[in-house]
């Protein structure tokens, strides 16, 4: 007969009520079919109130939100559901100049799911907090490690105490410090907090009927276009546009932390001088742009020890030119939901499902973050093969056409390739571990 304590559920602890937040526990709820598990969410804020207008999903995220039962929820907020078609992404276009050059257009299998960030959340949260699992207003102050239980201290003075914590509280993460900062010695080298990329976005979201009447026929309504980077969004009503500016030696340099600000017409305007007339349509429509430093973390060691994890932002941050950091949170979820909610876990062998989650998703999201920086080096010419060319610079067909390959190639990975196979992969391996720690007994 098993014994008390080993009936009563895994307490799951997720700080964080955002896109990976909700996601993970969307997915626990999905997976948790012996109901093994008492999940609880802590969010700092006292309302969800997500900033950013838009966020991008590929085929393989889209694989995974079938697989947890949330393709429903996300069909109602796309004018149509993805298929397995060829379809437009991005069309790449220089404009740097008066008259643009077309460049290329990206197309891929499934084509890409763009929401906005606000409603996607609302929609998680409608999903997911039927039992009331979803708490706001409770800001995660510290937490205790202890052999068998997490205790979770929050700014009202509470006390909580769970089996496992899971942070997904994003890139300025409560969490992680107090996690890297505790791990033995010897095991974690890298610093702690978010760097700068070097690069600013001014970002904007733009009414159809307004770029209509700025510019009758302007592509941006009905083509995502990557010169700025533009993209429709709410089944066609708006179009959101990302501006962006980088100073390459500003790279990695410490960031210290920022709110989002507010910048001025004539400033966004000065940084887009001499470029063709439908960029500066655009730009004119902004009245009032919000000015965003773009942060990332370094590659991080490890994402979980013990009976802590990290997820999403927290764990790998990254810059938006792959639009992978929400597909990168949703796979996340997927691998650590597959986990947690197999048979054998108990108690006691918590640590080893951390050791399993490392070894599965720290090379597979640290790979992204990096190819992300890369891409958003290229869309701005900042290639190996692009080191004498200005902007405003014409250059050859033959050269911005292998430009184009080299950032089509990058994204291969987004359709060609399928989570599943991390999924199972992981699965095998705490298969293997239980058969380890079995003999060990012996």
């Amino acid at each position: 007969m098993a014994s008390r304590n080993q009936q009563r559920p895994l307490r799951v602890a997720i700080v964080g009520a955002g896109i990976g937040g909700l996601m993970l526990t969307a997915a626990l709820q999905h997976m948790d079919k012996d109901k093994k598990l008492q999940v609880q969410v802590y969010e700092a804020a006292p309302l969800l109130a997500e900033i950013g207008a838009g966020i991008n999903l590929w085929l393989r995220s889209w694989e995974i939100l079938r697989a947890i039962d949330l393709e429903e929820t996300f069909v109602k907020m796309m004018d149509e559901a993805p298929t397995d078609e060829d379809r437009l992404v991005f069309q790449l276009r220089k404009s740097d100049q008066a008259e643009g050059v077309h460049l290329s257009d990206l197309k891929m299998k499934g084509g890409t799911m763009r929401f906005h960030r606000a409603e996607l959340q609302l929609a998680l949260m409608d999903r997911v907090n039927t039992n009331g699992c979803v708490h706001l207003d409770r800001r995660l102050v510290r937490y205790t490690e202890y052999e068998n239980h997490v205790e979770l201290e929050f700014h009202d003075g509470s006390l909580i105490n769970c089996d496992i914590l899971i942070a997904a509280d994003g890139i300025k993460s409560s969490v992680r410090k107090q996690f890297l900062n505790s791990l033995a010695k010897g095991m974690f080298t890298g610093g702690t907090d978010p760097v700068w990329s070097g690069t600013y976005a001014y970002r904007g979201l733009l009414s159809h009927d307004a770029i209509e009447k700025e510019f009758p026929g302007h592509r941006a309504k009905a083509s995502p276009v990557i010169h700025l980077v533009v993209y429709p969004l709410s089944n066609g009503r708006f179009t959101n546009v990302v501006a962006f500016c980088t100073d390459p030696e500003l790279e990695g340099v410490p960031w210290n932390e920022v709110p989002p600000l507010s910048a001025t017409h004539d400033e966004l305007r000065s940084q887009y001088r001499g470029w063709e007339p439908e960029v500066q349509a655009l730009l004119n429509l902004i009245q009032a742009p919000t000015k965003w430093a773009i942060n990332n973390l370094n590659p991080l060691e490890r994402y979980a020890s013990h009976r802590v994890f990290l997820a999403g932002d927290a764990a790998h941050a990254m810059t938006p030119h792959q639009g992978a950091g929400a597909g990168q949170a949703i796979e996340d979820a997927y691998i650590l939901a597959s986990l947690l909610t197999e048979s054998g876990v108990n108690r006691k062998n918590i640590p080893s499902v951390a050791e399993v989650y490392n070894s599965v998703r720290c090379p597979a999201a640290n790979a992204i973050l990096l190819a992300s920086r890369d891409q958003g080096k290229w869309c701005e010419l900042d290639h190996p093969r692009f080191k004498t060319v200005n902007e405003g610079d014409v250059v050859s067909k033959e050269r911005l056409d292998r430009l184009c390959c080299d950032i089509s190639s990058a994204w291969d990975w987004v359709w060609k390739t399928s989570a599943e196979s991390d999924r199972q992969k992981a699965l095998d391996m705490l298969s293997s571990q239980y058969a380890k720690d079995a003999c060990s007994i012996m």
